[in-house]
């Protein structure tokens, strides 16, 4: 009898996301690094001209000219993301010891919603509130604004503001695993709260801690569209250069040249982070009690330091917890309030009136782009979703090898910045010519590519949560591996691929980056729409429009998440939205 040949654990699954990754990510990322080789052609089939590579666009990005570009991007990312962390660490504290039942589960929708609505709509509105005549300026009677709009300072508050939610969200599921007997257990030792805090609560938000610092920084590294809207020329950042090299100044070299350059700053800036986290590990080690008993004991002949009451540090971190919750809020309830504005720019007010409404349907341009960004959304989240439960599978179920292998692929795409993987997608759809030449095709292509593994991670984090043995026993039991997937693996993970969805969905709904430098005649999403508007102040009837879509997501959100609460698996879903 011949043996039959049966493949490894977890090939199967893991091919299409290979094959996507591939066809889609790798190959474009190598395009860019060939394409930073060559000499922009102005003229010509080619954008590029390969006939004698070269390393002078490197020379040239890294020029002085362009060097406060560079400086500028690593200032606001670092700075954002140690102020992000820092923020969030208090609320995350917050949450996870402070808060039970309906109060936990309602600061942690207060920290989420905020992140879910428009990008460019919730920057935009800190326009509204520190302009000249913004509520705050009339309210404090502040004459000629706060002077944060169009400076350096401005795009950094845009930052901390828009990534905020990126890091509460892991610091609060890594403290959240924490067992609270062993702080109880610290307390009964006799030792402070802080101390406590320091040398227990701390040390285990520490995963979550570096989690956070990445989902910050790495988008961070290639945002420009933030500090454009509240930086101004002062801000300009690496995404921006690259950008109009590609888009205006039509220097793809250059552009490419810079695109590689952001690339390996970000994974310098990692590197030194890891190595420092190493040290740190080493020293802390060679110092600190491995008992934490001798660790949380007083210590003898010393004076023990005055301690705040329970109820007094409780007080204040939900005092913090009304602010933190106010400033995410603040921008959203101004571009709510100020979309029934009847004045004739957005950001005076002229009285209260729907007419930004009733002109939504009379704006052709704003009708298509709306439909555009529906269409987008609903492909790219399909491909995705598709894409990324199956690697999600692979990663929680699939051997050593192809899991690694599989894992170090996402991860390489999770930290490349968008606005690298935008551009290696562009030269793939001009090399590509006509086949590659439908916008909407070219979108859902991009959007799919940037969400796969965000769903693959959401899903791998359900799964494994998940005993293994019940493939097993679907196995034993007669189940083919594609019967025991759709029959038992999928069933289980259906609240996390739905929460992954949302996710998908949201991001695509919310992406300027690839959509600007993608899209094609009449393929304008609805935000390179509002974008577009920008310079000259946003639209009443987009801001309308955004509002709209805005409370759409959210109504879409609750609904999914009542139905999935009726059918028992409401928690699932929940910690599916928050990555857990």
């Amino acid at each position: 009898m011949r043996a039959r040949l049966r493949a490894p654990r977890g090939l199967v699954p893991s091919l299409p996301a290979f094959a996507w990754l591939c066809a889609f990510f790798l190959v474009p990322a190598g395009m860019v690094a060939v394409f930073s080789l060559g000499e922009s052609a102005y003229f010509g089939t080619s954008p590029v001209d390969l006939s004698a590579p070269s390393l002078d666009r490197y020379g040239e990005a890294a020029s002085e000219t362009f060097r406060i570009v560079f400086v500028n991007t690593l200032q606001i990312a670092v700075v954002g993301t140690v102020l992000c962390v820092l923020l969030a660490v208090p609320m995350a504290y917050l949450i996870t010891t402070r808060l039970t039942g309906f109060w936990k589960y309602a600061a942690i929708a207060a920290v989420v919603i905020p992140y879910w609505m428009p990008f460019l709509l919730r920057t935009y509105s800190w326009r509204i509130l520190l302009g000249d005549h913004g509520p705050l300026a009339e309210g404090l009677g502040v004459t000629g604004g706060f002077g944060i709009v169009d400076t350096l300072s401005g795009a950094q508050l845009g930052v901390v503001y828009n990534y905020l939610p990126l890091a509460v969200l892991p610091i609060a599921v890594a403290l959240d695993r924490l067992d609270p007997a062993l702080r109880q257990a610290g307390r009964d030792l006799g030792a402070s709260s802080w101390r406590v805090f320091w040398q227990v609560t701390l040390p285990a938000a520490r995963p979550g801690i570096v989690g956070a610092a990445l989902l910050v920084f790495i988008p961070l590294m290639g945002d420009y569209v933030t500090p454009a809207v509240l930086g101004g020329v002062q801000a300009s950042v690496v995404g921006s250069l690259v950008s109009s090299s590609f888009l205006e100044s039509q220097d793809w070299a250059l552009g490419a040249a810079a695109a590689v350059l952001l690339i390996l700053l970000v994974l310098a800036v990692l590197a030194a982070a890891a190595l420092a986290l190493a040290l740190g590990r080493l020293v802390l080690r060679a110092v600190r009690p491995l008992d934490l008993a001798a660790r949380l004991r007083p210590r003898t002949g010393t004076a023990r330091p005055a301690r705040v009451s329970g109820d007094a540090w409780g007080l204040l971190l939900r005092g913090y917890g009304v602010l933190m919750v106010l400033f995410l809020w603040a921008p959203i309830l101004t571009i709510l309030v100020y979309s029934f504005n009847d004045g004739r720019t957005l950001p005076v007010w002229g009285g209260a009136s729907t007419r930004w409404y009733a002109a939504i349907p009379d704006n052709a341009v704003l009708m298509q782009s709306i439909g555009v960004s529906l269409r987008v959304a609903a492909l790219s989240t399909l491909v995705a979703i598709v894409v990324g439960t199956l690697a999600g599978t692979a990663l929680a179920r699939a051997g050593r090898p192809i899991r690694w292998s599989l894992l170090g692929l996402l991860l390489v795409v999770f930290v490349t910045p968008e606005i690298v993987t935008s551009i290696g997608l562009l030269l793939m759809y001009v090399a590509a010519g006509p086949a590659l030449s439908d916008g909407t095709l070219r979108l859902v292509i991009a959007h799919a590519v940037i969400s796969t593994a965000i769903v693959a991670f959401v899903v791998q984090a359900r799964l494994s949560s998940l005993d293994p043995r019940l493939s097993d026993a679907a196995a034993d039991l007669g189940a083919t591996p594609a019967g025991a997937f759709r029959r038992v693996i999928l069933p289980l993970a259906a609240p996390a691929v739905l929460a992954a969805a949302v996710l998908a969905s949201t991001a695509s709904l919310d992406d300027v980056v690839a959509s600007s430098m993608l899209g094609n005649v009449g393929t304008t999403t609805l935000p390179v729409y509002i974008y577009s508007t920008l310079r000259n102040g946003m639209r009443g009837d987009a801001a309308a429009a955004s509002v709209l879509m805005m409370l759409g997501t959210a109504l879409a959100v609750v609904v999914l998440a009542w139905v999935m609460q009726r059918r028992g698996q409401g928690k699932s879903f929940a910690a599916g939205l928050v990555g857990r």
